[in-house]
């Protein structure tokens, strides 16, 4: 793992709830993220949360699936703020050559949808806003876009696709294309220690509560939505993306197991989780939809 506490670094232009640097690396600028302390309500062991590898392997996980996301790397730096040496991730900024800029999709709408209100975040207004917006869009492809994300999250146990956290890339002209994913840090149990992985992965019971029973972040019809639920009679939108994309996600297991194990600084319980968390919403959530989707395209066909 490198480290870039001495490489060029500049004045820092991010906001969010995470620590931010600006890094300049390799003749491109990047945004470092250094882990903060944990400030979740939820019972948690962590000192800081470890939501660096989250970020690595969620974006790298969506495009082992063939979905473009924000290219990341992990590397180690001196925390300027307590002297202290962390492992961080570094998240490659879009449009550096000027072509466009990132829109959050949050922009469109005029409430508030960040993650402090998640009442707010619902499937409806990005629907709306899809059809009914004067913007310059490829309608049908943000929808595909958005519900393959959708997909992805589900598998990767990602409870934090806000609206601040997808967007779209508005081009110089004024047309606007989805951007590639970014903000995977909330996936893939970043706020679980390794002695609370060990526990529940010794506890078969309290694992499948922990990893099966997770939610998005928005709502649809006035319901929170939780993903084992939405998939068992996805609406149609879902029902494509589900035949788009977990058909890759079998297909790209034995790589991504391969990812995870390769990732350098991780805990070997970490790893073990990470898989065991991924197999279980395959195997239990994603896998009996695609079954489900596949018969009902056969009933299409045979009634037409």
């Amino acid at each position: 793992m490198i480290d870039i506490t001495n490489e060029t670094w500049r004045s820092n232009r991010f906001g969010g709830s995470e620590r931010k640097r600006t890094l300049i690396y390799d003749g491109s600028t990047y945004m470092v993220k250094f882990p903060d302390p944990v400030r979740s309500t939820k019972k948690t062991s962590l000192s800081y949360i470890n939501n660096q590898f989250s970020e690595h392997i969620g974006c790298s996980i969506f495009r082992h699936l063939g979905i473009p996301a924000q290219e990341t790397f992990l590397a180690t730096c001196i925390d300027p703020m307590n002297k202290m040496e962390k492992i961080v991730v570094a998240c490659k900024l879009f449009c550096q050559n000027g072509e466009g800029n990132l829109v959050e999709f949050s922009k469109f709408l005029l409430n508030d949808t960040d993650s402090t209100s998640r009442r707010t975040t619902t499937v409806e207004d990005v629907m709306d806003v899809l059809d009914h917006s004067p913007l310059r869009l490829d309608r049908e492809k943000i929808k595909a876009y958005f519900w393959d994300m959708f997909v992805v999250d589900a598998f990767i146990g990602n409870g934090d696709r806000h609206l601040d956290n997808w967007g779209l890339i508005e081009m110089t002209d004024g047309t606007l294309s989805p951007a590639p994913i970014y903000d995977c840090g909330s996936s893939l149990s970043p706020l679980k220690s390794d002695n609370e992985k060990a526990y529940l992965l010794e506890n078969g019971t309290a694992f499948k509560r922990e990893e099966y029973n997770l939610n998005s972040v928005y709502r649809m019809n006035n319901e929170r939505v939780l993903y084992h639920e939405i998939f068992k009679n996805p609406p149609e939108d879902l029902h494509r993306a589900i035949l788009r994309i977990v058909p890759r996600i079998k297909t790209a297991s034995a790589q991504i197991d391969k990812l995870i194990d390769s990732t350098e600084g991780l805990s070997d319980i970490s790893k073990e989780y990470m898989k065991k968390s991924l197999l279980l919403r395959r195997e239990l959530i994603l896998l009996p939809a695609l079954k489900q989707c596949n018969k009902r395209e056969e009933s299409r066909g045979f009634s037409r």
